[in-house]
């Protein structure tokens, strides 16, 4: 059997990171679920949490099992909530998880570097940049649902709503959805069907919204405070789709005024000509 350590990183960043016979936690905690019980380290340097460690003993293999990585996904979200309560209000965790695999019984051998690299070839679009300002200040509330959508921060069901909501201020009036909407975004049945996801694309965002926003359907009931695993999945899934959606509605409203958003991908001609018909 298998002990995974799964090791949450905090911000800002060190150059290192080590875990093994010479490092200690700064103190650890033992969180007891179903048959297995967890044990939570945290590491500090120069008076300063630097890191967190999860310990998820009895793994058969070196895959960590959906049912851990439940489990985990309970843990991280409720330590991020207690060290914004008791420790940073602003503290934030390196969106890349890391993990390693031992045999049961033996210590962690951890030894990360971490260095920050800059594209050389990258050149901002400057002109771009002024243009996108000057003309979307009108409706920079837009512009502001697009970029929070982006924000790795913020949590990843409002990041969807904030797309979702951008989508009803082009495409509901009075309370309802418009006919343009459901034509628009059922352009995109090839891509949503690409994505596993064979129902229609209008018709899947609002569930998927629902279940964002913990909205009571049927008899189910309240109380859920953070999305499960699976719908985590499904949302990291659909997000940029998500996004190049808006980013198309946003590009294709504005395209007189001489700029351009960033999408998410290269379109080809034909796909150009299927979204953003002259």
């Amino acid at each position: 059997m298998n002990t995974c350590y799964y090791y949450l990183i905090v911000e800002p960043l060190s150059e290192e990171y080590k875990d093994d016979a010479s490092t200690k936690p700064a103190a650890w905690l033992s969180v007891k679920k179903e048959t297995k019980e967890y044990t939570v380290s945290f590491f500090a340097e120069q008076n300063r949490l630097c890191m967190i460690r999860i310990e998820i003993p009895n793994i058969p293999d070196e895959v960590i099992p959906e049912s851990d990585l439940e489990t985990i996904q309970i843990i991280k979200e409720h330590v991020l909530s207690i060290l914004r309560l008791t420790y940073d209000h602003t503290v934030t965790l390196f969106p890349r998880p890391l993990w390693t695999f031992t045999q049961e019984g033996q210590r962690p051998s951890f030894n990360v570097e971490i260095r920050k690299t800059t594209n050389p070839h990258f050149h901002p679009f400057i002109d771009n940049i002024r243009n996108v300002f000057v003309t979307t200040f009108p409706t920079r509330v837009q512009m502001r649902l697009l970029s929070d959508s982006q924000d790795g921060r913020l949590p990843l069901q409002y990041r969807y709503l904030s797309l979702y909501k951008l989508l009803e201020m082009e495409y509901k009036e009075k309370g309802k959805w418009t006919k343009e909407y459901r034509e628009f975004v059922n352009r995109y049945e090839i891509e949503f069907k690409k994505l596993g996801i064979l129902k229609k694309p209008a018709n899947f965002i609002h569930e998927l919204r629902d279940r964002c926003a913990h909205i009571k359907t049927g008899k189910e009931a309240y109380g859920v405070t953070e999305l499960s695993r699976n719908d985590m999945i499904e949302v990291e899934k659909v997000l940029p789709l998500m996004t190049n959606i808006c980013t198309n509605l946003l590009n294709q409203k504005y395209r007189e005024k001489g700029f351009s958003l960033v999408n998410w991908q290269t379109f080809t001609e034909e796909m150009r000509d299927r979204y953003l018909p002259q």
